[in-house]
């Protein structure tokens, strides 16, 4: 049974109201790749009744009590991507399809109106003050990667400006950054308990508190304190200090930050373990559209796809992974991953093929480290060859996909998360059984650049690096009498590259007669260090001037230049 996202099916479960309402801009999909299901399902094992509000009509206040007004609170989410990400491209041209509304469709389909978008820009300060406009009492509890991305002062490319965080900008009462089921779940627990969000202490979190509040954060050895919103909005010096401290904290300690007459507070990372992974992607979920929705063309993609683990040790300056799923990688039970292929299989019309057993790179399953609370600054790749604590899990991984294989009904297992070549979790096994059994055709692969000055500047390993793969891969083909292509994945106009360093890209491409069409230009992601130096025009650790293209015309001919 779905959870409920109407007063029909609230009355057919018995209730007459739901503890939590979560709002979401994407079509409601029963799946554990998507976020309301997954979070929902997790409140619900826990004893709480949710509703999904599923698409509000934005413009029309009253459209968000739907399922009425939730006994504690609303769970307010921009959705599986950000909101200005999705909407827009790098150049800022509106984009005309949405793959998480029902056809790709992104707008509202309405007759004598004009039409509008079902996921507004800036969807999390939308959705919460339409929210306050009718449902005042209520505290609203925000999250899901726009939020994650949002949380302290950062550089919003679309404006062009540096913003607050999106706590103080939306109004609501508490924010939860990275994966939420167990934090969302713990501020949950204590809005029952009659806690004010602002008093509460849970991983994960962000409040904010008056000033007058803080002295025992502000006195103590354990806090992090940034420089003011009034500070790095005026000036650069200021927001590169901030942007080095808040990610060499690594959410480890509690941050601070002024902004206004009040403070943001943000609490430590939340370690999940192996176990909790597994007790949530357990749970139980229809795996399917709800019946209000026909076409969801991003479930269509992930249907028979099993998430193995989450985190990323690479820590691209660009990415955004880091600062929402975090960079220690932790991995389900080889049993747990099973036996969701079992259910997959299982089901009524399985073709036969599991479509992804993966995560952010999906060769970093199993990795682990050999001291006990890892290093405080996680260099784990190390330019490619890893660093001497890193314990590669490639044979586990393996071992994984070669199970899988053989559950009755799996004819075939893919990857199709994105893979690492670096060699320290791309050894010669690993990479013969992908090319002889895991990838069929292409195997997309990110080398980002092939200047070195740029990939530097990413925190990617060299272009040396690369060819070395490039050349293991044409052996492991060979070796296999396997048909198959190299397709990268470029980003043109990242901070650092000029034209120079485009030639280097082309050069390295046309040295391997690599081609395809996976070339971005570089957007610059909040709160990432690639934004940073963006905006900044220098490296914030280092202090050195970086060439930064922002004409447009200029970044479509370099990407058209690369691709071909």
């Amino acid at each position: 049974m779905f959870l409920p996202t109407s007063i029909a099916e609230m009355k057919k479960r018995g209730w007459d109201e739901c503890d939590i309402i979560i709002v979401t801009p994407d079509a409601y999909v029963d799946h554990p790749s998507f976020a309301m299901a997954i979070l929902g399902r997790f409140l619900e094992k826990h004893g709480y009744r949710v509703g999904i509000l599923s698409q509000p009509r934005w413009k029309e206040p009253e459209s968000f009590l739907k399922l009425g007004i939730p006994r504690l609170a609303f769970a307010v989410s921009g959705g599986q991507m950000d909101s200005m990400v999705l909407n827009y491209t790098a150049t800022k041209i509106p984009r005309k399809e949405d793959l998480f509304c029902e056809d790709k469709n992104p707008f509202f389909s309405s007759i004598g109106e004009k039409k509008y978008r079902i996921r507004p820009d800036r969807c999390v300060n939308v959705y919460c003050s339409q929210i306050k406009a009718v449902c005042k009492d209520k505290p609203i509890v925000i999250g899901g990667i726009e939020a994650s991305l949002r949380r302290i002062a950062h550089y919003d490319y679309w404006t062009d400006k540096v913003r607050k965080s999106v706590l103080v900008d939306s109004k609501a009462q508490i924010l939860i950054y990275g994966m939420g089921e167990f934090p969302l779940l713990r501020v949950v627990q204590a809005l029952e308990k009659g806690i004010a969000p602002e008093d509460m202490r849970i991983e994960n979190t962000v409040v904010l508190r008056k000033e007058a509040d803080i002295k025992e954060l502000t006195d103590s050895e354990e806090t992090v304190i940034l420089p003011s919103f009034e500070e790095v909005s005026s000036d650069k010096k200021a927001f590169a200090k901030a942007q080095v401290l808040f990610e060499e904290n690594d959410e480890r300690q509690i941050v601070l930050q002024k902004q206004d007459t009040r403070y943001i507070v943000q609490y430590p990372r939340m370690q999940i373990t192996g176990e909790q992974l597994d007790e949530i992607y357990d749970m139980d979920f229809e795996r399917r559209i709800h019946p209000s929705f026909k076409n969801v063309p991003a479930f269509e993609m992930i249907k028979t796809s099993v998430t193995s683990h989450r985190g990323c040790l690479g820590d691209c300056s660009f990415c955004a992974i880091a600062r929402h799923q975090g960079k220690r990688v932790v991995s389900r039970s080889r049993e747990s991953v099973l036996r969701e292929v079992e259910k997959i299989a299982a089901t009524k019309g399985f073709g036969g093929t599991i479509t992804d057993i993966g995560g952010p790179s999906a060769n970093m399953y199993g990795v682990s480290c050999r001291t006990a609370n890892g290093c405080l600054k996680m260099d784990c790749l190390k330019d490619g060859r890893g660093c001497r604590n890193l314990v590669s899990g490639t044979g586990e991984y393996l071992k994984l996909l070669d199970k899988a294989s053989r559950i009755a009904g799996v004819k075939r297992i893919q990857i199709n998360s994105g893979i690492r070549f670096d060699p320290c979790i791309m050894d010669d096994r690993f990479l013969h059984a992908v090319v002889s059994r895991y990838i069929s055709g292409q195997m997309k692969i990110a080398p980002e650049s092939g200047s070195d000055f740029v990939l530097r500047c990413m925190n990617k390993p060299n272009s040396a690096v690369f060819e070395d793969f490039v050349g293991r891969f044409e052996a492991a083909k060979k070796e296999e009498n396997k048909r198959i292509y190299l397709i990268p994945y470029i980003i043109a106009g990242h901070p650092g590259e000029g034209k120079k360093e485009a030639k280097e890209t082309e050069r390295l491409l046309a040295r391997h007669r690599l081609t395809g069409k996976q070339f971005q230009i570089f957007t610059p992601t909040p709160m990432t260090r690639s934004a940073a130096m963006y905006y900044l025009g220098f490296d914030p650790y280092t202090g050195k001037r970086l060439e930064v293209e922002k004409d447009v015309k200029a970044l479509m001919k370099r990407k058209e230049s690369m691709a071909y």
